[in-house]
């Protein structure tokens, strides 16, 4: 085959290899660590937020998030934890735990904030993780205060 027409064909045969491995990649990829509610025997997968930005951004701006799927925001001391629903388009139910691992407090239900000033929701607890999941999560899997969590 001539150099040139090598050339042609070859390009656009490595550009259909990218784009077919890419869609390939596990699009759960960020959501990689495992977390078990131990009574439930309930596992849900979930994406860190260790650092400032990470905790700042959460969710905010996704449109969809499986049901067997959460964040978990870790931070580096225990206190009462605050957080807001501005830019997350999903309701939310958020988990908040000890640095042991058991359920310290539940809400419920939050609707994403339209239009400020939006509101901040406390803990009430001393928390030293928070666990982001789809609204109803914590009705549908029973999940109540002082249950142990399985952390990643």
């Amino acid at each position: 085959m001539k150099p040139r027409l090598l050339s042609h064909l070859l390009g656009p045969l490595l550009l259909i290899i990218a784009c077919c491995s890419k869609a390939n990649e596990n699009p759960r990829s960020e959501f990689n660590r495992q977390i078990t509610f131990e009574e439930q025997q309930r596992t849900v997968y979930v994406a860190i937020a260790a650092n400032e930005s990470e905790r700042e951004q959460g969710l905010m701006f996704r449109q969809e998030l499986a049901g067997d799927q959460g964040m978990l925001f870790i931070y580096p001391d225990q206190a009462r934890r605050g957080m807001w629903m501005k830019n997350t388009l999903l309701a939310l139910d958020v988990v908040f735990l000890s640095g042991e691992g058991y359920i310290v407090a539940l809400l419920k239900n939050l609707q994403p904030c339209r239009k400020d000033p939006c509101r901040i929701y406390d803990s009430k607890a001393s928390a030293r993780y928070m666990l982001e999941l789809n609204a109803g999560f914590i009705d549908k899997h029973g999940l109540k205060v002082g249950q142990k969590v399985t952390l990643p």
